[in-house]
């Protein structure tokens, strides 16, 4: 039995591990740009949050320089860093059991949706998947505003919906929203961030999050 009929994931760090290819696009950026390099454990907070906020919070680049920076990105994202992320361990397999029980399956992303389609398709979560919700290019990217309007557009009772996430931006927009949310602890934020949000259940890994999805 399903504990949620409508199963809402964020994409990087929840369902794929993205921060080794974003960080190679990350720094190509910042290298044509002339900034500093940043280690991995410095670039880390980049995962989860838009593009433009990872850029201005995390690289501290100029606000006149960001516009540049995120199209940049964009372009380079298409071939950079491709070959490093991979779904984590256990996630399609979970994928394919909710699918299985009669779950809508639907991903929620600050990445821009043709991104975010096309990364769903590369690491093979596209079959089962039913909708996907992403940024809007030269729009929002916001999480809150993201999660209302695939909510909405689901129409289905909000705590029959629950929204999965590895940072506080996919708990927090859960909580704005009004429906149940599950903080996963193998992503990209800390436990102490998961905690801090007050989510409905936590997971610690894709094997717990699969258990507890599918228990009544």
């Amino acid at each position: 039995m399903l504990l949620y009929q409508t199963v809402l994931f964020d994409l990087d760090g929840t369902l794929i591990e993205s921060a080794p290819g974003i960080f190679a696009c990350a720094r190509a950026v910042m290298e044509e740009m002339g900034m500093p390099p940043l280690t991995d454990e410095e670039m880390r907070p980049m995962v989860g949050p838009p593009l433009a906020v990872g850029f201005a919070e995390v690289l501290h680049m100029p606000e006149e320089r960001i516009p540049a920076a995120t199209a940049r990105y964009r372009v380079l994202a298409e071939t950079v860093g491709l070959d490093v992320i991979r779904p984590y361990d256990g996630v399609i397999e979970m994928l394919k059991t909710l699918q299985e029980q009669g779950a809508c399956v639907c991903v929620v992303t600050s990445k821009i949706t043709p991104t975010a389609k096309a990364h769903i398709a590369r690491y093979g979560i596209a079959p089962y998947v039913d909708h996907v919700w992403g940024g809007i290019p030269g729009g929002t990217a916001d999480k809150t505003e993201l999660l209302q309007g695939a909510v909405d557009a689901l129409k289905k009772a909000e705590d029959s919906i629950v929204m999965i996430g590895d940072r506080k931006f996919d708990l927090e927009a859960a909580k704005n929203v009004g429906i149940p949310s599950i903080g996963v602890l193998y992503g990209y934020g800390s436990e102490e961030e998961i905690a801090s949000c007050g989510p409905t259940h936590i997971a610690a890994t894709v094997d717990d999050l699969a258990s507890l999805l599918m228990s009544e």
